[in-house]
């Protein structure tokens, strides 16, 4: 009986640094059920949290970020020569660009991206896979952030709503939706209380 080797722990690291470095389009694939993998471009990686740039029919659509030690398979999806990059670069968005907001963690990227694209979207896939929640950042506590929330009509809740850090599996912002969402919702309203 043949012996198997152990899986390398340093692989999936590597591969996404690979694929920072060379900016090939990548299929990334997450270790829970439920888990949406994310098919783009990788623009930054740390051992916390993997920046990328997802692509959608050669269109690119706003950043995420997913939890790097969720990422357990990392497959090249095209090269420089591929359709969607070619597309990308005749109309000068590629090499992908990488967003002014800090991805080391949420601390970080949570009032960073929302402060530079209005809104974000909150996921934790680990409870409610394809479920997102979309606000923008009130502030942040010892572990959890408040969010004033809009819903899918446009329309800001009244208060904010208070989510866990640790459980967050995935941060989205700039994104054609979102975007659209702030579009028609108009700017924050005005003041609430921030310990609500």
């Amino acid at each position: 009986m043949p012996k198997t080797r152990p899986a390398d722990p340093d692989a999936v690291p590597r591969k996404l640094e690979r694929a920072a470095r060379t900016g090939h389009l990548v299929r990334v694939r997450r270790s829970f059920p439920g888990a949406d993998p994310v098919e783009g471009f990788v623009l930054g990686t740390n051992p916390r949290w993997t920046l990328l740039a997802p692509c959608r029919d050669v269109l690119l659509d706003g950043f995420t970020a997913v939890r790097t030690p969720d990422v357990d398979r990392v497959k090249r999806a095209g090269d420089e020569e591929s359709l969607t990059v070619r597309a990308l670069r005749r109309c000068g968005r590629w090499p992908v660009q990488e967003p002014e907001v800090p991805y080391g963690g949420l601390r970080e990227l949570l009032p960073a991206a929302s402060a530079r694209y209005g809104l974000v979207m909150l996921e934790f896939e680990h409870r409610d896979p394809g479920a997102g929640w979309i606000g923008a950042v009130l502030g942040l506590g010892r572990r959890t952030v408040r969010l004033r929330e809009v819903d899918t009509r446009a329309r800001w809740h009244d208060g904010p709503s208070k989510f866990r850090l640790a459980e967050i599996t995935r941060v989205s912002f700039a994104g054609r939706y979102d975007q659209a969402l702030l579009e028609f919702a108009g700017p924050l309203p005005g003041p609430v209380d921030p310990e609500s």
